[in-house]
């Protein structure tokens, strides 16, 4: 519904009348509605962030969102949402096979 609004000049044109600062507002409060709907996600699920594995891909997660950091490659641009989506599986991919490696470590050390 909102993309066949955003097509039509009238709708643009009454957008365009309200205060930058009530925009701003609204902005404020739907971004902390999303961020707050992924901490409950994370609740509901359990997350361990006593582990530092989670707790190094939650925060690089949120600080490359939240700070929209833009990585550029060539003629290729992926915004602040794109690039903490790419480090969140990187850095879950490199840190799931170190839990593994640990874990191999673990079983084979003998019992004393």
């Amino acid at each position: 519904m909102a993309m066949l609004l955003g097509f039509s000049p009238k709708f643009g044109a009454l957008i365009h009348t309200i205060p930058s600062p009530v925009i701003g507002g609204a902005s404020i409060v739907v971004f902390g509605l999303i961020a707050v709907a992924g901490a409950r996600i994370w609740v509901q699920h359990r997350v361990d962030l006593s582990q530092n594995s989670n707790l190094i891909m939650v925060a690089v997660t949120l600080v490359l969102g939240a700070g929209d950091f833009a990585l550029t490659l060539g003629g290729f641009t992926v915004g602040g949402i794109g690039t903490a989506t790419f480090g969140a599986i990187l850095l879950n991919a490199l840190l799931s096979r170190r839990k593994g490696d640990e874990a191999q470590g673990e079983a084979i050390t003998p019992s004393t």
